[in-house]
């Protein structure tokens, strides 16, 4: 897509690859450092990191809510070019989206170094280096239009997702952290109205590529396949 060339990582792929691949290498050799080490505690790290994620995914829940709504988009199907103005101030906030996916690569650094190999699963590598990798594609091609709905919904549960990863740390706060059990819960309902929201366009066209809902909806259930067997264990 023209409007985004020259934007910050999109014009090559290299740089995309090459940070994922990093991020598998830290994993390896990062557990190899740790394995006769004492954990690390982190605790003022973990705080300032949930919390900037959160205020992050805050302002990418609130800026897409005012940038669709400014544009006029149809919820039941939005093409990638009618909207003028208002697409490029979408395309905007779902880079920030695809570029936080690379910070969030350290939830996993952050286990590593705190020796809790257990949350390093199949589905917590898997779907960070997924939706990084996916969301190089989307901006270059589908910046815009029906790409909106999954990072409004996701930005919404990552404000309700690092806020308890945040205040989780604190040990005085943990009674208060009545939304824990609907986390995964949440995530399910998300992938669900994801599915329902991207097939919506493909069965009422509007020019959005038939093939990238065909992907999307695909990979969703990939997610609902491994949280549901998550979510069971």
């Amino acid at each position: 897509d023209a409007r985004v060339r020259g934007w910050f990582l999109l014009d090559s792929y290299l740089p995309t690859f090459f940070l994922t691949g990093a991020y598998l290498l830290c994993i390896w050799l990062g557990n190899k450092f740790m394995k006769d080490r004492p954990p690390f505690s982190l605790r003022a790290h973990l705080i300032v990191y949930n919390l900037g994620i959160t205020l992050l995914s805050l302002y990418m829940l609130i800026e897409l809510i005012l940038a669709t709504w400014e544009g006029g988009y149809n919820l039941q199907c939005q093409n990638l070019h009618s909207a003028g103005e208002a697409d490029i101030r979408v395309a905007k906030v779902l880079w920030w989206y695809y570029f936080s996916k690379v910070i969030e690569f350290m939830d996993t650094i952050f286990f590593v170094l705190r020796k809790k190999s257990s949350q390093i699963t199949f589905l917590h590598v898997y779907h960070h280096v997924t939706m990084f990798n996916i969301w190089w594609c989307v901006l270059n091609w589908i910046p815009c239009g029906q790409s909106f709905f999954g990072p409004t919904l996701n930005s919404f549960i990552h404000v309700l997702m690092y806020s308890y990863y945040g205040l989780s740390v604190i040990p005085s706060m943990r009674k208060y952290l009545w939304w824990k059990k609907y986390l995964t819960q949440a995530q399910l309902i998300q992938f669900l109205l994801t599915i329902v929201h991207t097939l919506s366009a493909a069965v009422k066209p509007c020019g959005f590529p038939f093939g990238c809902l065909m992907f999307q909806s695909s990979y969703m259930a990939t997610l609902v396949i491994l949280f549901i067997n998550f979510y069971i264990k």
